[in-house]
């Protein structure tokens, strides 16, 4: 006999997530269009540049980054707060 299924499961980032290290390192993606970054799990710095403020979120907190100047793009850096394992999802903004 099998374990009863969950009433609910939350969605999970999917295959395309990025999982930041689980040193601190910082990973640097680059912007092309406007996105909305999601976290789902561990806690992420999130720092882009252009822009004035860094940002801490929290698993189900989103970020979302306006179109970048320019064909170039912009740079994001991302990283994970200590040893917790940080995975986050850049979703298309409409």
């Amino acid at each position: 006999m099998g374990w009863p299924a969950p009433a609910f499961v939350a969605p999970g980032p999917g295959p395309d997530a990025i999982v930041l290290p689980t040193d601190g390192r910082p990973v640097v993606l680059r912007l092309r269009r406007p996105v909305r970054l999601r976290v789902f799990g561990g806690r992420a710095w999130i720092t882009c540049d252009g822009l004035p403020d860094d940002h801490w979120l929290v698993p189900g907190q989103t970020l979302a980054l306006p179109a970048p100047d320019g064909w170039f793009g912009s740079r994001i850096f991302a990283s994970g707060e200590g040893a917790s394992l940080v995975t986050l999802k850049a979703e298309t903004i409409d």
